[in-house]
């Protein structure tokens, strides 16, 4: 038996970031969280890709528009500071058993950095 394939997955394939300056957020992007930009003018991760959209749209800053995953957040938490990021304190979330912290890009949008 044929299996019919589901109208809608689970697989995120993009997420949308407004920007005020393409350029600026492109750079920050790809310089300071290490992401690399594809042949589209995408920036292109494992499954997904992050389209900057230069427009005067505002996405959220009161939380999260993504979160990334990092096997050591306190490496990444250094690292991402080294590199002149706004990032806030290392949190345990006691109900999740996760550690995170958030990272601010040049919009001002928090990123969610976690180990889950």
């Amino acid at each position: 038996m044929e299996k019919i394939m589901d109208p809608v997955t689970n697989l995120v394939t993009e997420i949308y970031v407004h920007v005020s300056n393409y350029e600026n957020a492109m750079d920050w992007y790809m310089n300071v969280l290490g992401i690399a930009r594809n042949e589209h003018g995408a920036l292109e991760m494992d499954g997904a890709r992050i389209l900057l959209i230069e427009s005067d749209k505002k996405n959220p800053t009161t939380h999260a528009v993504f979160s990334l995953f990092s096997p050591d957040i306190n490496r990444s938490h250094e690292l991402l500071k080294s590199k002149g990021a706004e990032v806030d304190d290392i949190y345990y979330c006691p109900y999740e058993k996760t550690t995170s912290f958030h990272v601010t890009d040049t919009e001002g949008y928090l990123i969610l950095i976690k180990d889950c």
